[in-house]
């Protein structure tokens, strides 16, 4: 049986890939996977008596949601595969 912090960490996977899916219908059914994630971690912790780790995966998904034209101001730089020698092909 998959512990409970297995649950939060889909519940994570499914809100960042909410983030970034280009389709509506997409994001929505992963937050609505993520909180049937968290609905089933906050399970657990409640049989085992442990404070259940609550947020609501839906504010954090509309909280994170970029809003139109916003660009990340240093995006981060891709320097390719290493070559044979373990270095980076653009260094």
């Amino acid at each position: 049986m998959p512990s409970a912090e297995y649950f939060r960490r889909q519940a994570d996977i499914c809100i960042r890939l909410s983030l970034i899916a280009s389709n509506e219908g997409v994001s929505n059914r992963l937050i609505t996977m993520a909180r049937e994630y968290m609905a089933s971690s906050e399970a657990l912790d409640r049989e085992k008596g442990a404070a259940p780790a609550s947020v609501d995966p839906a504010s954090v998904a509309h909280q994170s949601a970029p809003s139109g034209g916003d660009a990340d101001p240093d995006p981060p730089t891709f320097h390719g595969p290493p070559d044979a020698s373990g270095s980076s092909a653009d260094s």
